[in-house]
């Protein structure tokens, strides 16, 4: 079987909770590269047309696809410093815990984003092109 060397997280650029993990998950030191696919984007439909949309999903060069708390067990093996963690959620016991987590978590996330004031990719640019630039004015030397 062919090694893992890439993965693309395919992940809910609506989604404040969503956009802010996708952010510290490329701030992180990781053993293979990650890329990062808006959900429902061109480029998502194009690479990944049989995915849903709006879910977390993890697509390995491989061909190999996690979803939802696969696929964040996933993210974590990526992870330099996390990928210990990703071995215990791995665990029988400790993956049904996993799942029950991230269940929560995922039915939840947009009122865990309001409520920690988190704004998605999508939220941030539809305020800046609503931002009113004034024309510059004629240098008058």
């Amino acid at each position: 079987m062919e090694p893992v060397t890439g993965l693309d997280i395919v992940y809910d650029a609506a989604c404040g909770l969503c956009t802010s993990v996708k952010e510290w998950l490329g701030r992180q030191p990781a053993f293979v590269p990650l890329r990062f696919i808006a959900s429902g984007s061109e480029a998502a439909r194009q690479r990944f047309p049989r995915l849903p949309a709006g879910e977390l999903a993890v697509v390995g060069n491989t061909g190999e696809v996690w979803m939802g708390n696969g696929a964040w067990v996933v993210c974590l093996w990526a992870l330099r410093d996390y990928r210990e963690w990703s071995l215990r959620f791995s665990s029988p016991l400790l993956l049904m815990v996993a799942r029950e987590a991230f269940a929560a978590v995922s039915s939840h996330r947009a009122g865990i984003s309001d409520l920690l004031s988190l704004r998605s990719e999508r939220e941030i640019e539809q305020r800046l092109r609503s931002v009113i630039v004034p024309a510059c004015l004629p240098d008058r030397r």
